[in-house]
């Protein structure tokens, strides 16, 4: 069986949310899911520990590790990529990093969002809110970026748009943006956001697109 062909290991912890899924193809094997805004640095592991014993496999039955690189929460996104570098280092299996624009996009039913322009928006949990938006043929209509909700529903522009992301809640309400069903990260999305990805030469990066709240002090003045 080749790579492309093995289970892999998906999951993320990125935003409201603690996820973790053993896949192949569109078909899950295992999968735990919990919606939580804190305490994913104690319960990813153990999530992954419990899907991989549910399906029957230790981390060299795996094709892939596969988790997201943002954008999210600081402290999520670091526990994630944490956790992949770990098991990859430990297994010798390639990380497969799709950003959590794409997960969120490749989370939705393809009957939902068939013929669709989907805007992602995600929530900074510091004012903007970070939006991508993908035209009708899946792929994205531009770079990612920071916005203030108020602003989202007008610079979408005209037109029949789904909106997809954990920070629907915060935007202006417009009568033709329809909300996605799923608000959270799944293992199913983090699957397909990867399906074509290919492992990069070196460990993914996280992907921000703000600047930390924490900085490093300034040295002091004589």
């Amino acid at each position: 069986m080749s790579d492309g062909n093995l289970p892999r290991l998906a999951f993320d912890c990125s935003g409201g949310a603690c996820s973790a899924g053993i896949l192949v193809g569109e078909t899950i094997l295992a999968e735990r899911f919990a919606r939580m805004d804190r305490g994913q640095a104690e319960l990813l592991l153990p999530q992954i520990r419990d899907v991989l014993r549910e399906a029957g496999l230790d981390l060299a039955g795996l094709g892939a590790i596969v988790t997201t690189i943002g954008p999210g929460s600081f402290t999520g996104l670091r526990i994630g990529l944490a956790a992949a570098h770990g098991l990859a280092l430990g297994s010798g299996r390639p990380i497969l990093a799709p950003t959590s624009f794409a997960a969120f996009h490749a989370g939705i039913a393809p009957a939902q969002r068939a013929g669709m322009r989907v805007a992602v928006a995600i929530d900074s949990r510091r004012g903007p809110v970070f939006l991508q938006v993908f035209g009708v043929n899946g792929a994205p209509e531009g770079p990612p970026r920071a916005m203030e909700p108020s602003l989202v529903p007008d610079w979408l522009g005209p037109g029949q748009i789904l909106l997809a992301g954990d920070s629907t809640r915060l935007l202006p309400p417009r009568a033709d943006i329809e909300p996605a069903a799923e608000d959270r990260i799944r293992p199913i999305g983090i699957m397909r956001a990867a399906r074509d990805l290919a492992p990069g030469p070196a460990l993914p990066l996280p992907l921000y697109l703000r600047e930390p709240d924490v900085t490093q002090p300034k040295p002091p003045t004589s």
